[in-house]
């Protein structure tokens, strides 16, 4: 039965990551701006405060996990073996992790007496990235790509004459980790759903233990519940498997968890589906609500009322888009297509517009810099990165891993 199902295109689950893309391109281009709302916005280090920029990259987390059973069941059916699927995970968690230490290195800017300019080292990467994982590459392609990665990688020099390490995993090195264990942990569990809601609980347990109470709270030094120390096993052993304290990975559990439940009722009526979803944003909003009294509201710190939030939020806005395919009415949102097909393709198209910006001398007006304005100089960044990434696919340029 799971094969069956699994074996069916998802169009909610295409729609959702082509959504929360295009909204992850928004945001990350409001640095351009001067001013706009507070809400549009992060919140600072250690504020109790959720904005949309902070409910971007979890939200697509939860969509990561979502899609793994899709894809690990897809490969089964066709007869792949759990080895060979073993390696697939393998090869796509590395090509994340690479691009995302790659992409991080260059955002402090390079050296003066580097071998190339910034601008010039960011557009030979992005021609690596599509040499090695466009979906059309052929070989020898993938060889020159990989040869050019390491030349780039051995010319790195940053500001401070440092060289290329992994200062952090950046978006696509922490998405590369959290998939990891999660599609590895599917291999094993596959849809039997207690053994998902044991690692599920699992990962709650390490967020709650190794995540800072709010002040006041805890009266330990370290803040954390028990009056556990900062240093302590659970923490190292956390770290050694790359998980911290497991709020990436909860998202993409979580994920995976509603794909399995929404096969075990794929039979019930849509009224049990509908109560289902709001039942479930309920108990998370609720769990939100009462976590909050122990933990603040925390994106960087990847606290339990965050991860809980943002979890009510991508099941809602997934049973909406569901309603939304089963019903037929979702066709107006068929222009967002390519940033769900070719989500990596459009996550990198930003990058490649500031470098022709910076090759062409061309800045944003102030005018365009501030209030609504600028908001709306921002939607239309973020639709020009999805037209462009409509039209690379035409060419046969997209990344696929």
């Amino acid at each position: 039965m799971e094969q069956q199902y699994f074996s069916r295109r998802n169009h909610a689950i295409d729609l959702l990551r082509a959504m929360v893309m295009v909204l992850m391109v928004f945001v990350n281009d409001l640095w351009r701006i001067t001013s706009y709302p507070r809400w549009l916005g992060h919140a600072a280090v250690g504020e109790d405060f959720l904005g949309l920029s902070d409910i971007v990259f979890p939200c697509f987390l939860f969509v990561v996990g979502m899609s793994i059973p899709y894809a690990l069941e897809r490969r089964y059916a066709k007869g792949n073996s759990t080895i060979s699927t073993l390696g697939h995970i393998l090869n796509r968690s590395l090509a994340l992790i690479v691009m995302g230490v790659f992409l991080v290195n260059t955002e402090s800017g390079m050296s003066p007496d580097a071998l190339l300019p910034n601008t010039v080292y960011k557009l030979l990467l992005l021609v690596a990235f599509f040499l090695i994982w466009n979906y059309k590459s052929h070989k020898w392609l993938e060889v020159a790509g990989v040869a050019l990665l390491i030349f780039l990688a051995l010319i790195f020099k940053d500001k401070a004459g440092g060289y290329l390490s992994a200062r952090w995993w950046g978006i696509l090195g922490l998405i590369g980790w959290s998939y990891l264990f999660c599609a590895m942990t599917y291999i094993f569990t596959r849809v039997r759903l207690k053994y998902i809601l044991a690692v599920w609980g699992a990962l709650l347990l390490v967020n709650i233990l190794l995540t800072p109470l709010r002040e006041g709270i805890s009266t330990s030094e370290s803040g954390l519940l028990f009056g556990l120390p900062k240093v302590n096993f659970l923490a190292d052993f956390a770290d050694a498997l790359h998980i911290g304290n497991g709020h990436t990975q909860l998202l993409t559990m979580s994920g995976v968890m509603l794909s399995v439940m929404s096969m075990k009722l794929d039979r019930k009526k849509a009224s049990t589906k509908a109560l289902a979803a709001i039942g479930a944003v309920i108990v998370l909003l609720l769990a939100t609500w009462l976590t909050r009294q122990w933990w603040i509201i925390d994106k960087i710190g990847g606290s339990l009322p965050w991860v809980l939030v943002s979890s009510a939020i991508a099941v809602g806005m997934y049973a909406i888009l569901g309603w939304l395919v089963s019903i037929g009415k979702a066709g107006w949102l068929s222009f967002l297509k390519p940033a769900g097909t070719a989500t990596l393709t459009c996550y990198l198209m930003p990058h490649l517009l500031y470098i022709a910006m910076t090759i062409f001398g061309l800045t944003t007006p102030l005018w365009m810099k501030q209030g609504i304005v600028g908001i709306i100089s921002c939607i239309c960044f973020s639709l020009l990165c999805l037209l462009l990434t409509w039209l690379f696919g035409k060419m046969g340029l997209k990344l696929k891993i």
